[in-house]
């Protein structure tokens, strides 16, 4: 049995009807490219919802049930649960199914997954680089992914036409698709995303200390401290499993920016304005050039692969 050519889809299984789940659903629901949008979680509470904001046409606790006529079946769960469910579920998905992931990293939910399909169904990890500090059906939204890159990370086990159904699936939603080694979209996501992440944790968690030792701290905090510790509110449960799934390429992301803020330090240390100049520059220049590339993408001046290949390793 091959796999769909693309949309539209008689049947598309969604595990995990959360923030990201939830808004796929919603998403693809609003686009009319899906006959039936099936969701599978363990809470009915969450499906009944689900289904009242127009995220699923039905919903179930099953998924076996679910994958059953399903052409694709999408994994919208925590990256430890990805990981742990793939040598148990990934035998019973049935032939002509294809499934990806949206999960945050790559490699580890690949591996649980591709090596134990059944014959005749196909993995193809993805993730679309776009979120929310806030989690749950509740934080859903049909538009969440639009304009967003969407990581498509093939390995050379993928089936050609299983890239291409993924590949349209991002389509539907409005998403900017781009291929990607597992790894290496594991390694720079650590930059970009994971590590944002724990520096606005950290931040938060300094001032929370200042406010501890001083009194009249956060009262001050006024837009800068607001937007640039947005992050800390995200769940710390899901960071955890995301920050521990990825751990070297988080640990080699630390370590860059724990050499740039050390380099500010001294310099505000050693009373050299030159010093601070220069390290306000660099931070500039990187800022000016994520401009760039995001009116690059927005415009669709270039192709996205092209667009990020330019811009080279972090």
């Amino acid at each position: 049995m091959g796999f769909a050519a693309g949309f539209p889809l008689g049947r598309v299984a969604i595990w995990g009807v959360g923030l990201m789940g939830g808004s796929l659903g919603m998403a693809l629901r609003s686009a009319g490219v899906v006959r039936e949008v099936v969701g599978v979680d363990r809470d009915p509470e969450v499906l009944a919802e689900a289904a009242r904001r127009g995220a699923v046409d039905r919903g179930t606790l099953d998924p076996a049930e679910a994958m059953a006529g399903a052409q694709l079946l999408v994994l919208a769960l925590p990256v430890a649960a990805l990981a742990e469910l793939g040598p148990r579920w990934a035998p019973r998905v049935p032939p002509g199914c294809v499934v990806t992931d949206l999960g945050s990293t790559k490699a580890a939910v690949v591996a649980a997954w591709e090596p134990h399909l059944a014959p005749g169904a196909a993995f193809v990890g993805s993730h679309p680089m776009a979120g929310s500090e806030r989690a749950g059906i509740a934080a859903a939204r049909p538009d969440l992914f639009r304009g967003a890159v969407w990581v498509i990370t093939p390995t050379e086990r993928t089936p050609p036409a299983a890239v291409a159904l993924v590949r349209a699936l991002a389509g539907a939603v409005f998403a900017r698709p781009v291929l990607m080694d597992p790894r290496e979209h594991d390694r720079r996501v650590a930059y970009v995303s994971h590590l944002p992440q724990v520096v606005a944790t950290a931040m938060a968690a300094a001032a929370g200390m200042g406010e501890e030792a001083l009194g009249q701290v956060l009262a001050l905090g006024a837009g800068g401290f607001r937007d640039t510790t947005r992050l800390a509110l995200s769940p710390g449960s899901l960071w955890q499993e995301i920050l521990l799934t990825n751990r070297e390429p988080v640990l080699e992301a630390l370590a860059a920016f724990r050499r740039a803020l050390d380099g500010l330090e001294a310099a505000v240390r050693a009373g050299d304005p030159e010093g601070i100049g220069r390290w306000f520059a660099r931070g500039r220049a990187a800022r000016e050039r994520f401009e760039a590339v995001r009116r690059c993408l927005e415009e669709g001046r270039e192709p996205l692969d092209e667009v990020i290949a330019s811009h080279g390793d972090p």
